[in-house]
């Protein structure tokens, strides 16, 4: 199916580097939204996947990694919820100035992409898994408000309609193929209570 052109205008917005510029009272400007922003709107940039730029509007340097970095700080000095442990730390400062140090770039860069690309697959999975629990337990609990609506009509015609006119002092008759009617849709309940624990 060809792409229309608004989804190739889509598609080029999305892929167009935004320009972030930092003034020297060091507020971020977004240039893209005409609009100052934060750290954390940073953090939802970067989230977001859409290609940025800082850039210092005194030097006109990229300052990207300088910003970027500055997050990573704030994150890691925090008392939880950081991503590099005391020993992962330790290894990257020792490799600073080692010849195989070179490779580290390239090596977190792909190490990196399969462990995203790998949390999106099981993102995914799991969405799937409860998508299907939720349409079982929704069939299942159609299936049950049916089974007793039916109990409570066959009930009615058993008990409720013919009582208007049988005697007070006569005892109440259900037929064999009622009683057998019932049974079957009592064991159909059963079996649908049943799958609902094995779907715990």
């Amino acid at each position: 199916m060809a792409k229309s052109k608004s989804d190739d205008k889509n598609e080029q917005a999305h892929n167009e580097n935004i320009i972030i510029k930092k003034y020297p009272n060091r507020r971020l400007y977004n240039t893209a939204t005409s609009a100052y922003i934060v750290l954390d709107d940073l953090v939802e940039l970067v989230k977001s996947g859409k290609p940025f730029e800082i850039r210092d509007t005194k030097s006109g340097e990229d300052i990207t990694r300088e910003i970027l970095n500055q997050i990573i700080f704030e994150r890691e000095t925090g008392k939880s919820n950081f991503h590099f442990p005391l020993e992962v730390q330790k290894q990257l400062i020792g490799m600073y100035d080692d010849t195989y140090g070179k490779m580290m770039p390239d090596y977190l860069k792909e190490s990196l992409g399969v462990f995203a690309a790998e949390r999106e697959r099981m993102k995914s999975t799991m969405e799937n898994v409860v998508e299907r629990n939720t349409k079982a337990m929704m069939d299942f609990s159609q299936n049950i408000a049916r089974q007793n609506m039916e109990v409570f009509r066959r009930s009615w015609e058993m008990f409720g309609a013919s009582g208007n006119h049988a005697s007070k002092d006569e005892p109440e008759d259900t037929s064999e193929d009622d009683k057998e009617e019932l049974d079957k849709i009592q064991k159909q309940i059963n079996d649908l209570q049943e799958r609902l624990k094995n779907l715990k």
